[in-house]
């Protein structure tokens, strides 16, 4: 027998299946490869559910982000609409009140209200106007600057009859005034609030939108009594038209401190103490042949900050002098020279009137 036979395996018991050679090493290293292959494919798959994932949250933030730039976009383009809108109220409202025409005065405050009518809708488009979350604050600065406009044009309207007229005329042109204080408050707003919370919120989306720089009180002269007075007296069917015939007019005569009794210079600086009874007492001449009523008075000091007061006479005869207290509304800067104007407004009718007014170099102190 050959080492090869003595070394052959004995055969199977009866009964025992003969195993093939080579099954034993081979079973487990085939189990393990094909449990490898599915964790591989898993991963795969994993992989690319994670990646389409990815995709599609890309795709929906492009998709939004596109639809948030063209929010803001459209909302540039209604700002600028309502502002250019607002511009033409603007001009209108003071073309009304400042060119002579053929209307009386309830035609020109039926021209006012139309006015105020374009003004209230301009205030509730901008109310609904849709925007994004980010330009609140800039779409609550617009509207609340549209608000004192709206507000400040329908009390205008309101007051225009009697400052047209006769009776109470003073006090409603102090009352136009007023309100052209509110319409230069809509300006302030607009300027140093709206824009700067627009380009803000733009700057952040890296948009680049600009927006008109305009103011709607075209002038500071509105301000004044005196001012609104001379322009209403030029519209036909107004106070321009003396209700008596002959010459109209008054002078400013003096202004004395109170209770220092420093009379006022218009050469040199006046010296004047402060006190809290602080008054000056302005003296103005009915220089016309007929009673008037109603004068208005204005006092303006200007240095270091500005101060405004108005008071009015209710009756001057012809010929006669009166004097109005003007006490002052607050304390004016000590040390600094500065400037007070007083002005006496034109009366109905009257001609020459570069005798209502005076300015006088001030300086305040104690106090």
């Amino acid at each position: 027998m050959s080492v090869s036979e003595g070394r052959r395996r004995p055969p199977p018991a009866r009964g025992q299946r003969s195993e093939p050679r080579g099954r034993r090493s081979s079973g487990g290293s085939g189990a393990e490869a094909d449990q490898q292959t599915l964790w591989v494919r898993r991963g795969i798959a994993l992989g690319a559910a994670i990646l389409i994932v990815i995709l599609l949250v890309l795709i929906v933030n492009s998709c939004l982000g596109s639809r948030k730039d063209s929010a803001f976009r459209d909302y540039a383009s209604n700002v600028r609409s309502l502002v250019s809108g607002s511009q033409e109220v603007s001009n209108r409202l003071f073309a009304t009140l400042s060119k002579p025409g053929s209307a009386d005065a309830l035609d020109i405050q039926t021209q006012v209200n139309a006015q105020r009518v374009d003004a209230e809708q301009l205030l509730q488009r901008a109310k609904s106007t849709d925007h994004p979350g980010e330009l609140n604050a800039a779409n609550d600065w617009l509207v609340t600057a549209l608000q004192f406009r709206s507000d400040a044009i329908a009390k205008i309207a309101d007051r225009l009859p009697t400052a047209l007229g006769q009776k109470g005329r003073q006090p409603a042109i102090n009352s136009i005034a007023g309100q052209m204080q509110a319409l230069l408050a809509s300006d302030v707003i607009y300027l140093q609030r709206t824009i700067p919370a627009l380009n803000d919120a733009y700057d952040k989306r890296n948009i680049s939108e600009r927006f008109p720089l305009v103011r709607f009180l075209p002038s500071l002269d509105w301000l004044d009594p005196a001012k609104v007075s001379d322009n209403l007296s030029k519209l036909s069917g107004s106070a321009g038209k003396p209700t008596t015939p002959g010459p109209h007019g008054t002078g400013l005569q003096g202004v004395t401190a109170q209770p220092a009794g420093v009379a006022l210079t218009d050469t040199g600086v006046n010296r004047i103490p402060l006190t809290n009874q602080l008054a000056f007492d302005v003296k103005v001449q009915n220089q016309g042949q007929s009673e008037e009523t109603d004068v208005g008075v204005s006092l303006t000091i200007q240095n270091s900050k500005k101060i405004a007061v108005n008071q009015t006479i209710a009756r001057i005869a012809a010929g006669a002098t009166e004097t109005v207290s003007i006490p002052l509304t607050q304390k004016p800067a000590t040390g600094a020279v500065g400037t007070m104007t007083v002005n006496v407004a034109p009366v109905p009718g009257e001609g020459t009137k570069d005798n209502n007014k005076a300015s006088y170099q001030v300086v305040f102190a104690g106090g």
